[in-house]
């Protein structure tokens, strides 16, 4: 008979160390950057964008399990409770997870096109430095992991390019300017996120001798830098308003975007912990925005 408890305990497990939730994001904005090809009147081929999705989703579980291999003794003193420090699962046992799940995706995104092969292994590049040197690099971490973010919907165009298509052609100037938008806006709010975890982990930080941005200039200036990274991607998220960007709903994206950024602002307003939680809650309607905006185009 099925111990359903021990199941339970085991999804747990696996939902804290892959950090599911921020991989579904990832899943999610492969979609909705394959989405404006969809406004163009040209068929997505979705079984391609769908994988694509789904090598997102496993690299960034695996970069996830890779950071908390990395960062354990750290975690013993910010977060006792994380999967590792807490006893529930092995550094070794860890690892080999965070290599199978990388491996994994590259195969997936190998089998989609050779574009989206290069963009999984620089990003999976990426991910392993810094998981191994995220506490050492001041900002070079935080613009990497900003540059991942952003770099999903650029994931998602390249899952829609066929061998020979020229990308301009099909996307055409507003298709471009819109993916340009939303990959700003990611690169920006992360950024803000990444700052703001900086700030919840300074005391494990500190001890671990970690070079980071609050324990460099102090918490005051940091939440000021991460305020004004949010600003600024606010202010962006409004040029399709201003700009022409061809077939979008207007109605809706103003809708949806209204209560992403109010989340944004409110968040600045909390306590790290909980502000870089809100922070990903105004992403997932941010990317809801630009999805239905283009699904249910006018």
């Amino acid at each position: 008979m099925m111990d359903f408890k021990k199941t339970k305990e085991n999804v747990m497990l696996f939902w804290e160390l892959l950090r599911m939730r921020n991989g579904l994001i990832a899943f999610f904005g492969v979609l909705v950057g394959a989405s404006f090809i969809y406004t163009e009147g040209t068929p997505i081929h979705w079984a391609s964008v769908f994988i694509a999705g789904f090598s997102a989703f496993l690299i960034t579980g695996a970069g996830n399990a890779l950071n908390d291999y990395c960062d354990s003794e750290i975690d013993r003193i910010n977060k006792p409770n994380r999967p590792i420090p807490s006893g529930r699962i092995s550094r070794s046992d860890t690892l080999m997870l965070s290599t199978v799940l990388f491996l994994l995706g590259l195969g997936f995104s190998k089998s989609i096109n050779d574009l989206c092969l290069m963009i999984a292994f620089l990003n999976s590049i990426i991910l392993v430095v810094y998981g191994i040197y995220s506490k050492k690099m001041l900002l070079v971490s935080n613009l990497g992991i900003s540059f991942l973010v952003s770099s999903l919907f650029v994931f998602g165009v390249a899952a829609t390019v066929q061998e020979g298509e020229n990308i301009l052609q099909k996307f055409g100037v507003e298709g471009i300017s819109l993916i340009t938008i939303i990959t700003a806006c990611a690169f920006l709010i992360t950024m803000a996120r990444e700052v703001i975890k900086d700030i919840e982990d300074i005391k494990g930080d500190k001890e671990k001798y970690a070079v980071t941005l609050p324990i460099s200039i102090g918490e005051t200036r940091t939440k000021k830098i991460a305020s004004a990274f949010t600003l600024i991607a606010i202010l962006l998220s409004l040029l399709p308003f201003i700009i022409r960007v061809g077939a979008f709903n207007l109605y809706v994206y103003g809708f949806i975007l209204l209560i992403a950024d109010l989340i944004f602002i409110i968040s600045l307003t909390m306590h790290p912990s909980l502000s870089q939680r809100m922070m990903v809650l105004g992403m997932g309607f941010a990317l809801s925005a630009f999805f239905l905006a283009n699904i249910l185009a006018l």
